[in-house]
């Protein structure tokens, strides 16, 4: 048997038929027989076969590394997660392998799978530390005694153990497939609620689900609402969630071997008032421009790490970019000279698939120089177009003799595949910058920069629509209908005269009076915009 299939090719909260795994790993049929001979194990006995795909992921990662792996920072392989994770404290158990190693097991803080790993004494310290330096709740809803190593939004949420359910989960998963025609990411997304559900309601089978289970798992969802923070969900998170279950259910409603209370569905809804109420809210950020521009001004540049964080930081003031496209793109995708970056969506993980063209902007205190000094590094340093822009850390390590670093052609570069190392890269300089790191994630940025422009630039509408499509945002059928052929160049003058009138101090009558005087000359910042300024006057 190959110890080279990816495991992480499997969706944990996927359920596949043999066939599928066939597909999947390009395999045979006599090879799913020889896995499940070696101990992979379907979900029950019934026909068609079905293989959990949580189940799947632990047979290959143990197959691929069956004397484990060597922990990171303390934090142990998980099978399930497939990700390096902290064992939760009182778990922990270490028993004497032989005169060199130490076995130790313990649970993953994010699913609850049972790790082992043989190491030398001398790194046992490190799991330790790693235990107690966790955060501290995970956002998932299943009771306050689960800690996760990962943000708010990309919490870890247990795998369904019910047998029934899995096979209920696979025709729902073929129907989301089949008939709605969604790709992978939002079926997921519904079986990812499904499993928050089941998760807080023990794994009880769908069947016997009842309307007080479902007002239970909606008052858990309210108080982790109002939690806020990093223990608490978000109200996109909540509204989705319990979306995405009603669907389930309405969808099993309609299977004639299930029977429920017909009333059952409509009580994953929130009451109107309640939604109205949230809609009303206004959502904004406790930072500031200034707040950000003080993160960036402390972050180091000394090391090749340390200019990427900061790269990054800088990519996440001047374009408001998600942390999805973010961390998926590649060298093509961003052109220095231009200060365009191409988010497209056949390579990118944009928002709903949208293809946005973004402009960086040009607000000053060296951004768009951390962006370009990066940029100069990776391609000095054999990264190329195809290689991802943000290079991970596993690839900036220098080669054997010491001398530069592992040229790309050495192992092919791949992107993150999640966004916890950016979010950890965000808090860390929010951190050594004195704001709570609680305070602060990617999606923050985002938030900074329209009040910022608005209040400092003066923005007009047509900057407004820039500024929108800039942000991949679609603006309002009024504006669009006037707008809707603004060319990129246009966009460019728009931005940067904008970002120009929300960095300067002056007035307009200032610069009229200070370019008429001759006080402003072309070393002047603010030359360009009070010469504009002067002539249209002048012509008036």
């Amino acid at each position: 048997m190959s110890s080279k299939h990816d495991p992480s090719k499997a969706r944990r909260h996927w359920v596949y038929s043999r066939n599928e795994v066939r597909s999947l790993y390009d395999v045979s049929d006599g090879t799913i027989s020889n896995w499940i001979r070696a101990g992979l194990k379907p979900i029950d006995s019934r026909r068609p076969q079905l293989l959990a795909g949580y189940k799947l992921r632990q047979f290959l990662t143990k197959m691929r590394w069956p004397d484990g792996r060597s922990p990171q920072e303390g934090r142990l392989l998980c099978s399930t997660c497939i990700g390096f994770k902290a064992l939760i404290t009182g778990t922990i158990k270490t028993t004497s392998a032989d005169m060199k190693c130490v076995s130790v097991t313990g649970m993953c803080t994010d699913c609850h799978n049972m790790l082992e790993v043989d190491l030398p004494p001398d790194e046992m310290p490190e799991v330790f530390a790693a235990s107690i330096n966790i955060p501290g709740d995970s956002s998932d809803v299943i009771g306050e005694a689960v800690s996760g190593a990962i943000g708010r939004n990309g919490a870890s949420i247990p795998t369904e153990t019910s047998s029934s359910n899995l096979r209920w989960l696979y025709d729902f998963r073929i129907y989301l497939e089949s008939n709605r025609g969604w790709d992978a990411r939002t079926v997921d997304e519904y079986l990812r609620a499904a499993g928050r559900m089941s998760a807080f309601l023990g794994h009880k089978p769908f069947e016997q689900i009842g309307i007080a289970d479902v007002r239970r798992f909606k008052d858990e969802l309210r108080r982790r609402r109002e939690l806020g923070g990093s223990q608490g969900l978000s109200w996109s998170t909540v509204l989705h969630t319990l979306d995405r279950c009603g669907g389930l259910f309405r969808w099993l409603q309609r299977r004639p071997a299930f029977e429920m209370d017909p009333d059952l569905p409509g009580y994953f809804r929130l009451a109107r008032k309640e939604r109205a109420a949230e809609a009303g809210m206004v959502k904004g950020t406790s930072l500031t421009f200034d707040k950000v521009l003080y993160i960036f001004a402390t972050m180091p540049a000394s090391t090749p790490i340390e200019l990427r964080d900061r790269a990054i930081v800088a990519m996440f003031i001047v374009t408001g970019i998600r942390v999805a496209a973010l961390i998926t793109l590649r060298g093509k995708h961003v052109n220095t000279n231009t200060r365009w970056v191409n988010q497209d969506p056949r390579e990118v993980s944009t928002k709903l698939g949208k293809h946005i063209r973004t402009y960086c902007l040009d607000l000053g205190s060296g951004l768009l120089d951390a962006i370009q000094q990066w940029a100069r590094w990776r391609s000095a340093n054999g990264f190329d177009d195809e290689a991802p822009f943000f290079v991970p850390d596993r690839y900036i390590q220098p080669n054997g003799i010491g001398l530069g670093y592992r040229p790309a052609e050495a192992e092919a570069t791949q992107c993150w595949k999640s966004d916890a190392p950016v979010q950890r890269i965000i808090k860390d300089a929010a951190r050594a910058a004195g704001i709570p790191e609680d305070a602060i994630s990617s999606h923050d940025f985002r938030k900074v920069l329209h009040p910022f422009l608005s209040k400092r630039g003066k923005m007009q509408i047509s900057e407004e629509v820039a500024l929108q499509l800039n942000l991949g945002h679609t603006p309002q059928e009024t504006i669009r209908r006037h707008y809707a052929s603004m060319q990129e160049s246009e966009r460019e003058e728009l931005l940067d005269d904008l970002c120009r009138r929300a960095l300067s101090l002056r007035s307009e009558v200032e610069l009229y009076a200070g370019y008429h005087n001759g006080r402003i000359n072309e070393a002047d910042p603010d030359y360009a915009r009070a010469r504009v300024i002067y002539q249209r006057y002048a012509e008036g």
